[in-house]
């Protein structure tokens, strides 16, 4: 979906729960959920489901990154492709990391921590050398984002909380 030319959303993964690729989800993709928003050169992630691996690989493409990710929640499903995202593993990369569900009871760091953690997973997150800042705030706040969007987050009907992002970037907001 293009909004402008400088403002545009890609699905680079649409599924809930587990990934299923084959023939029956061609059209729409067989990876859980990643949705990257590009503003101007810059790019959003919403979610690090399975789809984010394909696009963490195309961001590498065109030199460092430095990006957004912006988690709607952190059930296995949309967190998953994280430990196979490529640009947390090269230290010229700058990739910042947002949630508003999880407190007080939880921090973002430390929820993504215990998933990279043996047995679950063979290289702890220290080992990934990208510049990682981890942002945890509460439902409901605005986000300005360094590429200039503005995110009015707002809470969204899911178990254990979950948040939404409303884009705005030149124009009206993508929801």
């Amino acid at each position: 979906m293009t909004v402008d030319d400088d403002f545009s959303v890609r699905f680079w993964g649409v599924r809930g729960s587990i990934p299923c690729p084959g023939p029956s989800t061609v059209r729409y993709g067989g990876n859980t959920s990643c949705v990257e928003v590009r503003c101007g050169d810059s790019s959003i992630i919403l979610d690090a489901g399975t789809g984010i691996r394909e696009l963490g690989d195309t961001m590498m493409k065109n030199g460092p990154v430095d990006t957004d990710i912006l988690f709607s929640h952190t059930h296995f499903d949309h967190i998953v492709g994280m430990p196979f995202f490529g640009p947390l593993y090269c230290a010229e990369n700058n990739v910042r990391l947002w949630a508003g569900h999880l407190l007080p009871e939880h921090r973002l760091e430390d929820v993504l921590c215990e998933m990279f953690v043996t047995p679950l997973f063979p290289i702890p997150i220290e080992i990934m050398a990208a510049k990682k800042d981890f942002n945890d705030f509460q439902c409901g706040e605005t986000l300005t984002l360094k590429c200039g969007a503005v995110v009015k987050t707002g809470p969204l009907n899911h178990p254990n909380r979950a948040t939404g992002y409303p884009i705005e970037y030149a124009g009206p907001p993508i929801c």
